[in-house]
C-alpha cells in the first residue's frame, strides 16, 4: 500500500480523491488549510486518513507537513497537487449561483427568457466567460491565481522530492484543466486558464528532469466537475472528477509527461 498526500483534499474532487484511495486501503494525508474543516471532511473515513494542516502558499505550512511525513514515513511514494482556485471572490461566485438556481426553479419561462436573464449573472462568476477576458482582466488577481495554482504546486514539488526519491517508484499528479489546454486557449478566464496551461509546462517541466531518478510526473483535467467551483449544473460527478488521478496514484506502471483526461492521453 501507498503513502499518499493529497492537497486541497478536504471538499470537492480532493476530497473524493481521498475517499477512493481510502477504500484501497492507501495511507492519505489529507492537506487541508483549515484542519478543523479538514477532520469534520474525513469522519467517515478510516483511520488511514491523516488530515494535516497546508496551505500551499505558505512555505512554513508546507515545511511542517515534510517535517510530520518524514517523521512518520520516511518516503512519500505519490504527491497529488489538487489545491487551486478558479476565480479570486468565491464567496460571490456561490451567492450568484444560489440566486441563479432559485430563478430557475421559480420560474415557468421559456428556455430564451431564462437564458436572457442568467448570461449576465454567469458571467460574474467565471462559469460564462467575462466579456473583458484577457484585455481588460485585473492582473492583481491573475497573480493571486497563479500564487496558488502553479507557484504553491512548484514549491511543493521542490519540498517533497527528497521524499519521493526515497519511494520505489514516486509519482507526482498535477490537477490540471481543459482550460489550459494551448490549442483552445482565449480570452476566457484568462488568469486561470494561464495558470493551467503554465502548470502544464511545469509538469512537462518536472518529468523530463525527474524522470532519471524514477519519479513520474503528470497532468491530469478532470473534466467540468459538479464541486464548489465547478458550479451544481457541471454535468460531471466528483468521482468522474477523481477518477483518474487515483488511477495515476495506483496503477502499476504508468508513463511520465504526459496529460490524462478520464484515463487517455490528450494533447497539451
Amino acid at each position: 500500500m501507498k503513502t499518499i498526500l493529497v492537497t486541497g483534499g478536504n471538499r470537492g474532487i480532493g476530497l473524493e480523491i481521498c475517499r477512493q484511495l481510502d477504500e484501497l486501503g492507501h495511507t492519505v494525508i489529507m492537506g487541508s488549510r483549515d484542519p478543523v474543516k479538514g477532520k469534520e471532511a474525513a469522519r467517515s473515513f478510516s483511520n488511514n486518513v491523516i488530515v494535516k494542516q497546508l496551505d500551499v502558499i505558505h512555505e512554513e505550512s508546507i515545511r511542517n507537513l515534510f517535517a510530520f511525513v518524514k517523521t512518520d514515513f520516511g518516503k512519500l511514494d505519490v504527491l497529488i497537487n489538487n489545491a487551486g482556485i478558479g476565480w479570486v471572490n468565491q464567496g460571490q461566485k456561490n451567492t450568484v449561483l444560489a440566486d441563479v438556481k432559485k430563478f430557475i426553479e421559480t420560474k415557468s419561462s421559456g428556455a430564451r427568457q431564462i437564458f436572457q436573464h442568467i448570461v449576465p449573472i454567469l458571467r460574474k462568476t467565471g462559469i460564462v466567460a467575462q466579456r473583458e477576458g484577457a484585455v481588460n482582466v485585473s492582473l492583481t488577481n491573475v497573480k493571486l491565481i497563479m500564487e496558488t495554482n502553479l507557484y504553491g504546486v512548484w514549491q511543493m514539488i521542490q519540498v517533497f522530492i527528497p521524499l519521493l526519491l526515497n519511494s520505489d517508484h514516486g509519482r507526482i499528479i498535477n490537477m490540471s484543466s481543459g482550460r489550459g489546454e494551448l490549442k483552445s486557449l482565449s480570452g476566457d478566464l484568462p488568469g486561470y486558464s494561464l495558470s493551467k496551461s503554465s502548470l502544464n509546462v511545469l509538469t512537462i517541466m518536472f518529468s523530463n528532469e525527474l524522470k532519471e531518478k524514477g519519479i513520474s510526473v503528470n497532468a491530469m483535467c478532470p473534466g467540468w466537475v459538479k464541486t464548489e467551483m465547478g458550479g451544481p449544473y457541471a454535468p460531471r460527478h466528483v468521482s468522474q472528477g477523481a477518477d483518474t488521478a487515483v488511477w495515476l496514484a495506483t496503477e502499476k506502471e504508468i508513463p511520465t509527461g504526459k496529460f490524462f483526461r478520464d484515463r487517455k492521453e490528450i494533447d497539451w
